[in-house]
């Protein structure tokens, strides 16, 4: 799974309209599937995965939303869910970090009031 759409999850469920559209720009680049792309986000934001991703994603994308908006919960069985369906120790650190980094990163910006205006979006060249 694209790292981006990790990041554009996150995003989605803080809220957070400003980085998800850099990320989620950067996703499209990277998935570079026009009506894949639109699936993906609509999966997203509707947290419909079944039909959209494999069972890996899934369990990814169930941990990255535990950790951002249930941490309180996270128990060694949700880790034990990733291994499961199968992530290795390298991927399930690199979920939680960009997870727990894009949650940061969002309250920075949200407290700094940043917004879209004047902001070339996306990094990805085409």
């Amino acid at each position: 799974m694209v790292l981006e759409v990790i990041a554009a999850y996150v995003r989605i469920l803080n809220s957070y309209e400003y980085s998800l559209t850099h990320h989620w720009n950067n996703a499209v680049r990277l998935i570079d599937n026009a009506q894949g792309v639109e699936v993906i986000h609509d999966a997203l934001r509707s947290q419909s995965f079944e039909n959209t991703f494999n069972e890996k994603a899934i369990a990814i994308l169930h941990y990255s939303k535990k950790l951002t908006c249930d941490v309180e919960n996270l128990k060694k069985v949700d880790v034990i869910k990733l291994k499961q369906a199968g992530c290795d120790d390298g991927e399930i650190l690199e979920v939680n970090q960009v997870t727990a980094y894009f949650n940061y990163s969002n309250r920075v910006l949200n407290g700094l009031g940043v917004s879209l205006d004047g902001d070339k979006i996306g990094y990805y060249s085409s």
